[in-house]
């Protein structure tokens, strides 16, 4: 469930990016350079699920916590990143519950 969330958040993320160029006039190559700065970071988190879980729970975090912080500047991007928090936070709490 985690790594569908990150990759769903990924393909949000990659959306954004003509929004916040377009509507909020942030220069392109910032959008664009940390947009795939985030997809990347989100990749990363999918590939270390199955190997190291601690490091890419944090990792995944992370991400939420940067997509929450890139709502104040890009409106549209608040209320996905509220979106994927609450699944990122469910995902975590179901893996808890099943055996490794």
């Amino acid at each position: 469930m985690g790594s569908a969330t990150l990759i769903f958040q990924a393909f949000v993320i990659a959306l954004a990016i003509p929004v916040a160029i377009a509507n909020y006039d942030v220069p392109a190559q910032l959008a664009i350079w940390t947009a795939l700065g985030l997809i990347l970071i989100c990749f990363l988190a999918i590939g270390g699920i199955r190997r190291d879980r601690r490091t890419a729970i944090i990792t995944g975090s992370l991400v939420q916590v940067i997509v929450l912080l890139s709502g104040i500047w890009v409106r549209p991007m608040l209320f996905p990143g509220i979106l994927f928090t609450a699944i990122w936070l469910l995902a975590i709490k179901l893996s808890e519950k099943t055996p490794a």
